[in-house]
């Protein structure tokens, strides 16, 4: 019961630390970004469905001797693969354009706050050696949104990665019949269990 509260705790924490961008006057721009990385991705995901219907129409093209089939199949891999090739490409480019936004908006707004209220006197006054806390606040902004980005968009593909696969896979397998202790049964998408 402690560890669900302690993940619950530290799910708020990244809340609160990530609303605030998301929130501000740059959230417009923000959420265009987002919107065009997280079709990136689905892209991405699409031309990995479609390189799995091409890697079985190349293979049993292979294996039946289709000379025109396998020459057709080539052309067709090298589309996918440019197209394929573009969509991470410029998925990749996009998210560190918002990772960039989003580390200036946050370092300057944690810098802004450290410097308004004297915090850097107060800590030389009262004995606290810390060294150099701009650069401890840049480093530290810098891998929480680079990491939380990543995280995000990461749980997003292989999220959408399993479920077309798993339709693949359920289509691909149809149904089991068979008999246990004289009772018919009947599973259907078996490959998927």
């Amino acid at each position: 019961m402690q560890k669900f509260a302690e993940s619950k705790q530290f799910l708020v924490n990244v809340w609160n630390l990530t609303k605030s961008y998301w929130q501000s006057e740059e959230k417009k721009k923000a959420f265009l970004l987002l919107a065009a990385i997280v079709a990136l991705t689905l892209g991405v995901v699409y031309m990995l469905v479609l390189l799995n219907e091409w890697n079985n129409a190349f293979y049993t093209a292979l294996q039946n001797y289709e000379t025109n089939e396998i020459f057709h199949q080539l052309k067709r891999f090298t589309i996918l693969a440019f197209i394929y090739i573009i969509l991470a490409v410029y998925s990749y480019y996009l998210q560190q354009v918002l990772i960039i936004n989003w580390r200036l908006w946050l370092t300057n707004n944690y810098i802004d706050e450290w410097l308004s209220h004297k915090t850097y006197y107060r800590l030389q006054m009262f004995g606290v050696d810390t060294d150099n806390p701009d650069q401890r606040i840049s480093e530290d902004v810098n891998l929480f949104v680079t990491n939380t980005l990543s995280f995000s968009i990461g749980i997003l593909k292989a999220f959408c990665t399993l479920i077309s696969f798993i339709v693949i896979l359920w289509s691909l397998s149809g149904p089991l019949d068979f008999t246990l202790a004289g009772h018919p049964i009947h599973v259907e998408g078996y490959l998927v269990g």
